[in-house]
């Protein structure tokens, strides 16, 4: 709880919803906007919600949370 008499600084953010068939160019274009982001001093994150896309999370240039990392997409297939 804040008091109005005490404002507090609100900070804004953004998102992208990035959707496609395969091999459409999503991954690079996502690497791609990590990478410009980066270069103007903006902080991203990408979010890969593809159990079947795997993304290597080793690249320094832009972090993955990677529904692979909950998920097995073998064992999903064969529920």
């Amino acid at each position: 709880f804040t008091s109005l008499s005490s404002p507090t600084k609100m900070s804004t953010h953004f998102g992208q919803l990035v959707i496609g068939p395969p091999g459409s160019g999503k991954t690079t274009f996502c690497r791609a906007m990590s990478q410009f982001l980066k270069a103007i001093g903006r902080d991203s994150v990408i979010v890969n919600l593809d159990p079947d896309n795997v993304i290597d999370s080793e690249e320094s240039y832009y972090e993955v949370i990677n529904i692979n990392e909950l998920i097995d997409l073998q064992e999903v297939m064969n529920e």
